[in-house]
């Protein structure tokens, strides 16, 4: 990867491989050796890993090549949903540093939102828990507040950072290119929290019709990097993280990270999530991974990378849970006089009306949050699963090479 770095053009381009993407590369892939070296018993050269990141991520950072996008002249108006609400990525070229091209000229097109609309690709939806990480919009933690736990999907969404309303459907939400506002689709989404990230108008919902083009590796992400490498390597400052999570809270209208605070008082929720983080810097740790989730949701298998890295695989296996109901009953979810969802008890209720979702697929007896593909007891093998066994081929191939523990 240096030996790229050294010797690609460093001339600018969305489709093509430069030193730029290069660097993005060797940022992603330092971090993750570096971090898996820390996390994974203290293995050697962690240090030395993450000490290469952040040259990686600087040198990209003050090149001035590359920019946060923060145009409000996109299809939305709001940046941070416009950087994926586009079809043709030369209309946020500030921050992609590689992309894919797609093109219906040419008959190039994927299936992206066909997987997030139609009734028959899984019913693909978010997280509860990852809903709960969105701070509030003044910056303050939702986690705090009283009763988050049963709160209700109209009043959880309110006043949230921004980035969660353009990331799944929340009250008042309107598709690229519609006149009226659309509501949650049970029919399309198995937790009620249904993603918009990567979508445009609904011409392009058919199976393979979408060509908006893909980005796989935008400043984003080297910013996130950056602050985190820092923040393993105990080096990172307030000033750190001015030039570069502030870039991305800025985007969206919100409050910096205050290091010192969050080091002072760090979040238990999220200790709760990543029980492996401690140290001085705990804090900031746990806000800088509330970021990277929040920031790059949906992106590039990024999420799976952090947790194998991170040594969090527990998360995988807990059950994955949607919207909080109190009980049975019809429920207008965006307050607009018509109920989206009915939750009953017994026998089934004639199918008219609104979607219908049996109490029992709740997690508990009467009340609770929908919990997804209940008959299937999802584990996680710790001194197993964070490897891939070796292809059989390979290990006849190769009679030098041992199997990984666990999978003999």
């Amino acid at each position: 990867i240096d030996f790229a770095i050294a010797h690609l053009k460093t001339s600018k381009s969305l489709e093509r491989v430069t030193k730029w993407s290069a660097l993005a590369l060797k940022s992603r892939i330092t971090l993750y050796e570096g971090t898996w070296r820390k996390y994974h018993g203290n293995l050697p050269d962690a240090d030395r890993f993450l000490n290469e990141c952040v040259e990686a991520s600087e040198e990209l950072m003050t090149s001035g090549t590359y920019l946060v996008y923060n145009k409000t002249t996109g299809l939305t108006g709001k940046p941070y949903q416009d950087l994926f609400a586009t079809l043709n990525m030369d209309v946020v070229a500030d921050e992609v540093i590689l992309g894919r091209r797609y093109s219906n000229e040419l008959s190039l097109r994927h299936g992206l939102q066909f997987y997030i609309t139609a009734r028959t690709q899984g019913k693909p939806g978010l997280e509860k828990r990852l809903v709960n990480s969105y701070l509030m919009n003044d910056g303050s933690r939702f986690t705090d507040i009283p009763g988050y736990e049963t709160m209700q999907f109209f009043e959880e969404v309110q006043d949230r950072d921004p980035r969660l309303s353009q990331t799944i459907r929340t009250p008042g939400y309107r598709r690229v290119g519609a006149t009226s506002t659309s509501s949650v689709d049970f029919e399309a989404t198995m937790t009620g929290y249904q993603p918009i990230k990567w979508m445009v108008d609904a011409s392009l919902d058919g199976n393979g019709q979408s060509y908006q083009d893909m980005v796989i590796f935008r400043l984003g992400e080297v910013l996130l990097n950056y602050a985190e490498a820092k923040a393993e390597l105990e080096t990172l400052t307030q000033g750190d993280i001015n030039v570069s999570i502030k870039l991305l809270r800025d985007r969206v209208g919100m409050p910096n990270l205050d290091m010192a605070a969050a080091n002072a008082n760090p979040d238990p929720y999220q200790a709760n999530l990543y029980p492996n983080v401690s140290g001085a810097n705990k804090g900031v740790i746990l806000e800088i991974r509330r970021e990277r989730r929040v920031e790059l949701v949906m992106e590039s298998n990024l999420r799976w990378e952090d947790l194998m890295r991170w040594k969090e695989g527990h998360l995988l296996a807990t059950p994955f849970k949607g919207m909080y109901f109190p009980g049975a009953g019809r429920y207008d979810l965006d307050r607009n006089g018509t109920a989206e969802l009915e939750i009953y008890t017994g026998s089934r209720p004639p199918e008219t009306g609104p979607y219908q979702l049996a109490v029992s697929e709740l997690d508990n007896t009467s009340r609770g949050n929908i919990i997804t593909n209940v008959n299937i007891t999802k584990t996680f093998n710790e001194s197993r699963d964070y490897l891939w066994p070796l292809p059989v081929e390979d290990l006849t191939l190769n009679t030098n090479l041992k199997q990984n523990p666990g999978w003999e």
